[in-house]
């Protein structure tokens, strides 16, 4: 289980990023890694963004029983660049809801790779939408060799810099009209991505297309795709004998979340 930290979209102080989530300002590891571990201090990574505009908006950690767990173990941080105009949400033409975000995933005990994603955060239904390899990208490192905070933050610019074509895809995706059966297509590809083991039993498209609100109510990719993001992680609805549970694990979820995008963006391809 993860618990976010975030408040409600505002920017997290230093204080509250150290009271919330200790293993994030870790000062070095936790002592017991070899001489070809390379530590990447979270707060390095802090400590640029916000010198170049950007803010701790959320923190996300694991429950730890252990104290080296909460003082040096994974965690993840979501960056959204101060002072940043927010994108039109083409299902609510008349608001600007959607904001670009950085998600950095890190750990100081081994237990994760340094890990920096591409991310949607909407304010009309509060989805952490992960945009994916195929389309800004994902950056994955070992904690070993010459890679340091500062090829950290260059990485993370280049995500930043990437993300400017988001809003065009958005668009392109509120166009594209799916009939019944492309959207029916849509959902079970969808299910698949969660419910991945052959043996699984896959719950009915409608499930998955069934919005939770009057603006996801139409069959254009982009609210198709968002409805479908949405269900698969929440959960809540009846798959054979018992209810699909809301996805809890981040691993999971950014990696649904991915595969998902690559399923609209494929989607999309055959509008030629």
């Amino acid at each position: 289980m993860w618990y976010n930290m975030g408040m409600n979209n505002a920017f997290l102080t230093r204080d509250d990023i150290v009271a919330r989530v200790p293993s994030a300002l870790a000062s070095t590891h936790d002592g017991r890694r070899s001489d070809l571990y390379t530590f990447v201090p979270t707060l390095d990574i802090i400590n640029s963004m916000e010198s170049n505009g950007w803010g701790v908006v959320a923190a996300k950690v694991p429950k730890a029983r252990k104290s080296a767990s909460r003082d040096f173990g994974i965690h993840q941080l979501e960056f959204q660049e101060r002072g940043a105009v927010a994108l039109v949400d083409p299902r609510v033409p008349d608001s600007k809801a959607i904001f670009p975000r950085i998600h950095i995933l890190n750990s100081h005990n081994g237990t994760s790779r340094f890990q920096v994603l591409a991310g949607l955060y909407t304010l009309v239904c509060s989805n952490g939408l992960i945009v994916s390899t195929a389309s800004v990208g994902e950056f994955s490192t070992r904690h070993t060799g010459s890679f340091n905070a500062e090829d950290a933050f260059r990485t993370v610019e280049q995500f930043r810099a990437a993300m400017s074509g988001i809003g065009d895809t958005m668009q392109l995706w509120s166009g594209l009209q799916l009939s019944p059966t492309e959207a029916d297509e849509f959902a079970l590809a969808a299910a698949r991505i969660r419910w991945n083991d052959p043996a699984d039993a896959i719950p009915s498209p409608a499930y998955i297309l069934a919005p939770h609100r009057e603006a996801d109510v139409g069959r254009d990719l982009w609210r198709v795709f968002n409805v479908a993001q949405e269900n698969l992680i929440g959960g809540g609805f009846k798959r054979a004998t018992r209810e699909a549970r809301k996805v809890t694990n981040l691993r999971e979820s950014i990696r649904i979340n991915s595969e998902l995008w690559n399923l609209a963006e494929t989607t999309a391809m055959r509008f030629g």
